[in-house]
């Protein structure tokens, strides 16, 4: 019985010594990705032009999204809504690290003049964690470089950003803008309705958006470039700014919008506006849908930009985060 007993024990011991070395490895593989810095080092693209997970591990660092300049003057708020409530969610869970770890959810970013961190997408992932119900020291998210232009002036800067297709420099009304009347933080960043149906639009494959290497898909289900395989996808810069603009010509969606339908406000969302939008939006999703498969689409947003000719039936009501 004692052997028995001791056999136990040392059992116990190893699992509890395995346990601990298990926390450890995890501690410290999460403290080998550094805070962004003058020291980050732009990642390397493999042979097929792409930037794997394993290099922005290496490469890559840690931002807090306060630190973080935006490239574009709007984002649909209603996505950052459920975003944020998701971010929440893992945050109260225990696994916000492991969900901002993912491929797809890596921030590229320009480091510009001053050495100032430009994001150059996933505008809308960090408006969510900007926005989460999560402690302030947690507002962060996993970067990595893909250019270092910090010795540039600010006029050249600018221009190299515009020629890479880098930003997006149109307020929500189509107008352009400069680069010096993009927001200074995220938490400045305005409220795009357009941009909202458009994704919706997309959602519905309306148009059709390539799906990014590495993607995760939340379901099992097909991606709109799996379902419309003779249609050709488009990887466009911007590609939901383009298709709003087209779509904000369409009468329906012009009186569903009429008034004021941005809801811009910021810590925190302004949810009933964002109700009252969602139920506008909503009815003229129909009518977008139709208008996105018109031959004048394809006219509007010009090649490259994944039309699909073909119309859908039986679109799905958009999540509606509350």
């Amino acid at each position: 019985m004692r052997t028995v007993t001791i056999m136990l024990s040392g059992l116990l011991v190893l699992g509890l010594a395995g346990t601990a070395e298990a926390k450890k490895g995890k501690d410290q593989g999460d403290a080998a990705i550094p805070q962004c810095g003058k020291n980050t080092k732009v990642a390397r693209p493999n042979d097929e032009g792409i930037i794997t997970l394993k290099e922005k591990k290496k490469r890559g660092c840690i931002i807090d999204v306060k630190a973080l300049h935006p490239t574009q003057s709007a984002v649909g708020m209603d996505a950052v809504e459920c975003k944020a409530e998701k971010i929440s969610s893992k945050a109260k869970a225990g696994k916000l690290d492991d969900y901002l770890l993912a491929d797809n959810r890596w921030v590229p970013m320009v480091r510009g003049p001053g050495g100032v961190f430009y994001l150059t997408d996933h505008h809308h992932l960090s408006t969510a964690v900007w926005n989460a119900d999560i402690k302030d020291k947690d507002k962060k998210v996993y970067a990595f470089l893909i250019a270092d232009w910090s010795n540039m002036k600010e006029d050249a800067f600018w221009q190299e950003m515009i020629k890479q297709h880098d930003t997006w420099l149109k307020d929500p009304a189509g107008n352009d803008i400069t680069p010096s009347q993009l927001p200074k933080s995220i938490g400045a960043l305005q409220d795009d309705p357009l941009r909202t149906l458009s994704a919706w639009v997309r959602g519905s494959c309306g148009y059709v958006k390539c799906d990014p290497p590495g993607a995760a898909k939340d379901d099992d289900e097909l991606s709109c470039a799996d379902k419309f395989p003779n249609v050709t996808c488009a990887d466009a810069y911007f590609l939901e700014f383009k298709w709003g603009a087209y779509l904000g010509s369409v009468q329906e969606v012009k009186e569903a919008l009429a008034g004021e339908a941005s809801c811009s406000q910021q810590t925190p969302l302004n949810t009933p506006c964002l109700d009252n939008q969602y139920e506008k939006l909503s009815k003229a999703l129909p009518a977008a849908m139709n208008a996105a498969a018109a031959p004048a689409a394809q006219q509007a947003v010009g090649t490259g930009a994944g039309y699909n000719p073909a119309v859908q039936t039986g679109i799905a009501q958009p999540k509606h985060c509350k």
